[in-house]
């Protein structure tokens, strides 16, 4: 593999993030991506992400990126103005976070995990673009590239044809996609995917699944055909960092250890 391999912080999402920093670095990582989950992580806890940044930087470990926070609890797309201004206000303080952890690249859903959003489909729509826009300009605020990320096919964005209209309404420059290999594979488009956003391609997130839910398997643990999306990345000029994103659920350690072939292709 001809891209330097990260991992997601995500993997031991269920615990504070501070405990697994040294687990990934003896694993031979350098580049992490900062999962947000509550108990992981809280981004309007200053003083503790200036001590993060510190360890991080104690560790030799790099913030590439930050997934910002996510669900139902956080949706850009709510009807509810309320819900919409919660949201932006926790994805405002998310882009803080990234700013003092050292990171550049802002990774966020286009829209939330509520499924209702097709029965109002061209203005939720409308509301992705709309807010996408308000954290674009936070991001721009603090010199960080907003990263638009493929969903799974039942949300928001999730078809390539909505994914597309919501990209093409949202500000060139400052503006990249995150092609997430388990979310595509399971709409039947991972390939198309990684072809169709060729020119503003800036992030991946791999893991596998078994074909019916996004497990979180490290790849190879799944049916994904990895040889075919490396193949596909390559051809789409893709430069950035292989972010595996993969879930530690019981012993984390043992999840690492797995992931030690990945990182030994780098």
């Amino acid at each position: 593999m001809r891209w330097e391999v990260g991992l997601s912080t995500g993997i031991a999402y269920r615990h504070p993030i501070e405990e697994v920093l040294p687990r990934i670095r003896s694993h031979g990582f350098e580049a992490i991506e900062v999962s947000t989950a509550p108990p992981h992580l809280d981004v309007g806890d200053l003083a503790r992400l200036r001590e993060l940044r510190k360890r991080i930087d104690d560790l030799g470990l790099r913030v590439h990126s930050l997934h910002a926070p996510f669900g139902h609890d956080v949706n850009l797309t709510s009807p509810d103005q309320s819900q919409r201004r919660d949201a932006l206000h926790r994805l405002t303080l998310a882009a803080d976070a990234l700013a003092i952890l050292g990171g550049r690249l802002y990774v966020i859903h286009p829209g939330g995990e509520d499924q209702r959003w097709v029965w109002d489909r061209e203005y939720r729509l409308a509301l992705s673009v709309e807010g996408l826009a308000l954290v674009w300009r936070a991001c721009r605020d603090r010199d960080l590239t907003l990263v638009v990320e493929t969903p799974l096919p039942h949300l928001l964005g999730g078809q390539p044809a909505d994914f597309a209209w919501i990209l093409q309404r949202l500000p060139a420059e400052g503006t990249a996609v995150c092609v997430d290999t388990s979310h595509c594979a399971l709409g039947g488009t991972l390939l198309d995917s990684i072809a169709a956003n060729a020119g503003r391609l800036a992030h991946v997130q791999a893991s596998d699944n078994r074909g019916h839910s996004d497990d979180h398997l490290a790849p190879g643990h799944g049916i994904l055909d990895w040889p075919a999306v490396e193949q596909a990345l390559e051809a789409a000029r893709f430069g950035g960092v292989f972010m595996l994103e993969v879930t530690g659920e019981g012993d984390v350690g043992a999840c690492l250890d797995g992931l030690g072939a990945w990182k030994h292709r780098a």
